[in-house]
């Protein structure tokens, strides 16, 4: 986006087009851009390089592969601070829209993911307290168990002490 702004081979209107269609995912207006100028070919192959693609599109679909690989290669924190440092007014309009569209995608991810942990957590615990609840029954069982055999072997022993007393 950076070279593509500081490019003199495209008029500023032509330009700001350019990027606005790559932006909104109208690969077939970028491509009647590209297509329109004198020299498509080099102006085509000038604009992948800028946006460090190695091969060369023909066609829109072409296009809209090759850019979605890009994006896929890109972090969104480093697009968004890179469509920062735009200054271009007839851009403005448009990377404040990014900007807001961005954001609202991160807080609902941000949302669900927050949602999916709390869910995840309290099943966490419950499986915790559940485990500890199912602990402490078994050392409840296994003191009631012993004192029981120790109860038993005391009757025994006394059993079998009043049989040697008599």
């Amino acid at each position: 986006m950076q070279h593509l702004k500081k490019d003199q081979r495209l008029r500023p209107e032509r330009r700001a087009d350019l990027i606005q269609a790559l932006l909104q995912d109208d690969f077939d207006r970028a491509q009647r851009l590209l297509s329109d100028d004198k020299k498509p070919a080099a102006m085509f192959r000038f604009v992948l390089s800028t946006l460090t693609f190695l091969p060369s599109p023909s066609s829109a679909a072409s296009l809209k592969r090759e850019m979605k690989g890009f994006a896929a290669q890109l972090p969104d924190s480093r697009f968004l601070s890179q469509l920062k440092s735009i200054d271009d007014k007839e851009l403005l309009s448009i990377v404040q829209r990014i900007e807001i569209i961005a954001h609202s995608q991160l807080s609902s991810l941000i949302n669900e993911t927050v949602e999916s942990m709390t869910h995840e957590m309290a099943a966490m615990q419950k499986g915790h307290f559940r485990s500890a609840i199912q602990d402490e029954l078994r050392i409840e069982e296994m003191k009631l168990q012993n004192e029981a055999r120790v109860e038993l072997i005391r009757e025994l022993n006394a059993q079998s002490a009043r049989r040697h007393d008599s």
